[in-house]
């Protein structure tokens, strides 16, 4: 690519890669927010689409099952309240996910994932 008149191709591999890891990015993106379903229920991607789907099919399994797991969380004291404030050097803020799925009895499930 040092030779005379190949200068202006030497941008062509980089926005190939670029193009590669765009079209990657929109795949994950979609899978991401597809519809889910297990055992025939439509399974939440994030706690706002929960409500949603609670209100309108006017059913609260997901937030029973939501529930549930937190208080369980709470009862075996996994997690200790620092209050507002700095926080601890020895201690460090976890981002968390609640994750949704179903059973085979058709109740909710919810995890709390870190």
């Amino acid at each position: 690519m040092g030779f005379k008149g190949w200068k202006k191709f030497a941008r062509i591999p980089k926005r190939q890669n670029n193009l590669l890891r765009l079209t990657n990015q929109a795949k994950l993106e979609s899978l991401r927010m597809d519809l889910v379903y297990h055992f025939v229920i439509l399974i939440p991607r994030n706690h706002q689409r929960a409500k949603e789907l609670g209100c309108t099919h006017g059913n609260n399994h997901r937030c029973e099952a939501e529930l549930a797991e937190l208080n369980s969380i709470n009862e075996y004291g996994t997690f200790h309240d620092m209050a507002i404030g700095p926080k601890p050097k020895l201690y460090k803020k976890i981002c968390y996910n609640i994750v949704y799925a179903a059973k085979h009895d058709l109740r909710g499930n919810a995890r709390l994932v870190a």
